[in-house]
């Protein structure tokens, strides 16, 4: 049955949070720093799945362009039209993208129908984006838009980039045909080689378990990603109190999984990241020019796309 859905707008740090609630869920938005998702919390098992860094204050406003760990390190966010920093087409494109920085459009109207629409014409890149969050029950939607702005194509890279907490019997469960994995960077001293080297899925050597985030020694990290998928669906699922976390999308739209795991190899943190993309590696112009997935607009075209987020009790 379908649960009623409270609408809850809440002031942190000086900024505004819209806050979808069911009587299973409790999701919330910061539409004015970069539309991210700041808390996603599982109300039967009382489980935040949302990471966020040890430190105050939380949520500094930065300027476009900067470094992603000047920001604030706080759940999920809209990377666009790249991860890692890299020149295309002239621009200088920063660390993360130029989305996550940015104030976006909230659309107030869309908020009290139910949903959080938010929107952004970036401020570097020619793209104009609109993102609309919906809640029902334990299920949240996420449905995009995405025009390019320009007289000339342009490729580009998304990524939804959530860092989530990790628990003690968390496994990662990826559709059986995913058998290998790319790596894109190792920190840390992790044994999985450099950036386009192949390993089978989920244990690539001795002592690492990519599944249950085991990278085989302390203060490491890597980031990984699926090879193109013929399913679109990857779930965290605890071991022990079977509660879980799945994304589900179209593999026709979004045929890749990007997988960072941190055991303290980046700032001494713990966390995961489990990324729906359309795109590989990290950086736009090796994305185009090395590993050939990535995404492209021709001028004025507008393309769209969607993923859910699933949360089960077990």
């Amino acid at each position: 049955m379908k649960q009623n859905v409270q609408i809850r707008q809440a002031e942190v740090e000086g900024h505004e949070v819209i806050e979808l609630a069911s009587e299973a869920v409790r999701i919330g938005v910061m539409p004015g720093l970069g539309a991210k998702v700041i808390h996603l919390l599982h109300v039967p098992t009382d489980r935040q799945w949302m990471w966020k860094a040890p430190r105050q204050p939380q949520f500094p406003r930065v300027p476009t362009g900067a470094p992603f760990d000047q920001g604030p390190l706080v759940g999920a966010d809209e990377c666009l039209p790249t991860i890692a920093p890299c020149r295309w087409r002239g621009l200088d494109l920063p660390d993360h993208g130029d989305a996550w920085t940015e104030a976006w459009e909230l659309d107030r109207d869309a908020t009290a129908d139910g949903h959080v629409v938010t929107r952004l014409q970036l401020p570097i890149s020619p793209l104009w984006m609109e993102r609309r969050i919906r809640l029902s029950g334990e299920v949240v939607r996420f449905d995009y838009q995405l025009r390019n702005r320009s007289d000339e194509p342009f490729e580009y890279l998304w990524a939804f980039h959530p860092m989530m907490n990790l628990s003690p019997g968390d496994r990662l469960i990826l559709p059986d045909d995913c058998r290998k994995v790319r790596t894109d960077t190792c920190l840390g001293g992790c044994p999985l080689g450099q950036r386009g080297d192949e390993w089978d899925w989920p244990a690539p050597v001795p002592g690492v378990d990519l599944a249950r985030f085991d990278l085989g020694g302390p203060d490491r990290a890597v980031k990984l990603y699926t090879l193109p998928m013929n399913e679109g669906w990857a779930t965290i699922q605890n071991e022990d109190s079977g509660e879980s976390l799945t994304f589900r999308f179209d593999h026709k739209q979004l045929d890749t999984m990007g997988i960072w795991i941190n055991r303290g190899g980046w700032n001494g943190y713990q966390h995961i990241a489990i990324e729906p993309t359309n795109a590989a590696p990290d950086a736009l112009d090796l994305a185009v020019n090395e590993w050939k997935r990535h995404g492209c607009l021709q001028p004025d075209q507008t393309t769209s796309w969607g993923f859910s987020i699933e949360l089960s009790s077990g």
